[in-house]
């Protein structure tokens, strides 16, 4: 209650100021999800290159306007797609790993499962992959951040835990890890090399980032 207002004013108006931002705030998530609803199902239909953004627009029944008040590029767009899946993709993968194997064997079971994620939409992927690769805004950056975040976390508890290495020195070898991982990845979207011939040499190179490993039963 505010000091000195009469008590019916200020239950209508408290009232009025917390339910208006929560009917607003509705409406903008439903119209997202119309977004990004829309742009999924063109962009895996028609792939990226031939949807549009006025499609997408037309799809979410919105105005192009509105739509760039959530996205001002069909890029961003892709990300805003991809995020939370890839972000759920990720969790679920965490969540299932076997606990009686090293962090080699764990981690390959993470990025071979990413892997199999970019291998639904190859076209898309290709995409994907360069706008996280060089985020083209800070807000493309912050979109971004809890996927990371949630990536470099999970690798860094494994190496942690597998590998019995202090957590300043597991984070950087997590992200090392990962940036071998991407570079097998891009290796193999690029078409450069065989999936199985990326993966290989990628175990070999954890292999030795990962020398003194210990298996847990």
């Amino acid at each position: 209650m505010r000091e000195g207002w009469p008590l019916g004013i200020v239950a209508i108006n408290d009232s009025a100021e917390t339910a208006e931002p929560g009917r607003r705030e509705r409406n903008k998530l439903q119209k997202k999800a119309r977004i990004v609803a829309a742009a999924r199902d063109l962009f895996q239909r028609q792939g990226f290159a031939e949807t549009t953004t006025l499609q997408i627009a037309e799809a979410a029944d919105i105005g192009t306007g509105t739509l760039f008040l959530y996205a001002k590029s069909k890029e961003d767009l892709l990300v805003m797609v991809f995020q939370d899946e890839m972000l759920e993709t990720v969790r679920a993968i965490y969540a299932d790993l076997p606990p009686n194997v090293t962090a080699t064997e764990q981690m390959m079971i993470v990025f071979n499962k990413m892997a199999d994620y970019h291998g639904r939409d190859l076209e898309l992927s290709r995409v994907l992959l360069k706008e996280l690769v060089i985020p083209s805004s800070s807000e493309r950056i912050s979109e971004i951040a809890e996927l990371m975040d949630t990536i470099f976390d999970g690798l860094t508890a494994i190496v942690t835990d597998r590998a019995q290495i202090e957590v300043g020195n597991a984070a950087l070898i997590a992200r090392s890890a990962f940036a071998l991982y991407y570079f097998a990845l891009i290796g193999w979207l690029g078409g450069g090399f065989a999936r199985t011939w990326s993966m290989r040499q990628l175990r070999d190179q954890l292999s030795i980032l990962l020398p003194n490993e210990v298996t847990h039963d």
